[in-house]
């Protein structure tokens, strides 16, 4: 794979692997901050707000465990993902598609959670993803080699559903 075509894709796969929810933008307010420091401690899962809970579920499940077809299980039925110049990807299964392919193109795939801050409905997590392209993706043929690239992701999720017992999604407790 040339040089410009592993940008690409590291651009667009930071720019959405794991951008899940409604909506997929940022707002910067006062967010509670944990760190990586924070994640190794044996006390870091108590200590996070339940969004945070769910969006780490989701990454450990989807990416790190590679279960691909497990994200429709985490996704709103008419959420929307941005992936910057991949587009907008619109539909619970499309977007549960998107994140299949990419667990299929990487299966080696795995993500890091540097930060993780949440404010309101919204998570937003600061990650470091690595793996080696054994599959087309993005219309780019399988390389064989180690990618790595950062990214920053942003979440929001209908928390008022479960919390007026509206709705039960299976991944809240």
């Amino acid at each position: 794979m040339r040089k410009l075509q592993r940008v690409a894709v590291a651009a667009a796969l930071a720019a959405g692997l794991g951008v899940a929810g409604t909506a997929a933008s940022a707002a910067t307010a006062a967010p509670a901050h944990r760190t990586q420091e924070a994640a190794a401690s044996p006390a870091h899962g108590a200590g996070l707000t339940g969004n945070e809970r769910v969006v780490e579920a989701f990454l450990q499940d989807v990416i790190n465990e590679h279960n691909g077809d497990h994200a429709i299980n985490y996704l709103n039925p008419d959420m929307q993902w941005s992936g910057g110049t991949v587009g907008t990807v619109t539909g619970s299964a499309n977007v549960a598609g998107l994140f299949a392919s990419v667990v299929a193109a990487f299966p080696d795939a795995h993500i890091t959670i540097n930060d993780i801050f949440a404010q309101g409905d919204q998570v937003v997590v600061r990650v470091v993803v690595s793996g080696t392209q054994e599959g087309a993706i993005l219309g780019i043929p399988a390389s064989g080699r180690f990618v790595q690239w950062d990214g920053v992701d942003v979440y929001r999720r209908t928390a008022i559903l479960n919390d007026t017992g509206t709705y039960k999604a299976p991944w809240i407790p």
